[in-house]
């Protein structure tokens, strides 16, 4: 038997549209973000980028709100987005973005222009590789190139949380979460209210939901990304 009646605690815009997708498939939801999206006022580096990497949609639409980005990423050799949505922010403004085939951050590690020199990728240690994300903690992108090229994290956005008191967890079987700062968010908000840690958690990538694991939740899957219909797959198949 499958999921009842998920929580969806992604931050908006995002929660609403699986909340829909989910409607569309005839099934029920409980949408109550964990976390809220502020975008940050930032400054490009002093030296123009060769490579540009977004780490999610969040990230895209920041990066825009600064009047330069648009030329600088026009004259990039090569930008990649972590997924469609992300990709598609972008393209809305003219800046050609490639997309990996896994949309999460293996997917990116695996494209040849981000694999370097040394590993037989296109990487080049002299290349200038700007990173574009949330405030706050590491990633497996950052974990994996930071010493290969001359690496810039630009933080566009920061998660800032939700008070979630009047949540109501009655009849919730699984959590659906965005990020680690979600899931922690959630997570304590749950164990406040006596929730089951063997509730299903579906997480964006292994990395969340390794997490997961650690504060004690005993069903974690790995939807590799926001999809809607990856997580509705797992939904309708996860043992509640």
């Amino acid at each position: 038997m499958g999921v009842k009646r998920p929580w969806i605690t992604l931050s908006q815009p995002g929660a609403e549209r699986l909340a829909q997708q989910m409607r569309d498939a005839g099934l029920s939801s409980l949408v109550e973000p964990a976390t809220a999206i502020q975008f940050l006022p930032w400054s490009p580096p002093a030296q123009a980028p060769d490579r540009l990497i977004f780490l999610s949609q969040h990230a895209a639409l920041g990066f825009l709100q600064n009047s330069m980005s648009s030329p600088l990423a026009s004259r990039c050799e090569f930008v990649a987005a972590i997924g469609k949505r992300s990709a598609a922010v972008l393209l809305s403004s003219g800046i050609d973005v490639a997309v990996p085939d896994m949309e999460q951050s293996e997917g990116l590690l695996a494209m040849p222009e981000l694999v370097p020199v040394a590993d037989g990728g296109l990487l080049r240690p002299t290349d200038r590789v700007w990173q574009i994300g949330g405030k706050g903690g590491r990633n497996l992108v950052a974990d994996v190139l930071e010493d290969k090229c001359r690496w810039e994290r630009c933080d566009v956005y920061e998660r800032i949380d939700v008070n979630l008191d009047h949540v109501e967890i009655a009849g919730i079987d699984a959590l659906v979460v965005g990020s680690i700062h979600g899931l922690e968010q959630a997570a304590a908000h749950w164990r406040a209210c006596g929730g089951a840690q063997s509730v299903s958690v579906i997480a964006p990538s292994q990395r969340v939901a390794v997490r997961a694991e650690q504060l004690g939740f005993s069903r974690c899957f790995n939807a590799q990304g926001t999809d809607g219909r990856a997580i509705i797959d797992i939904i309708k198949t996860a043992a509640a």
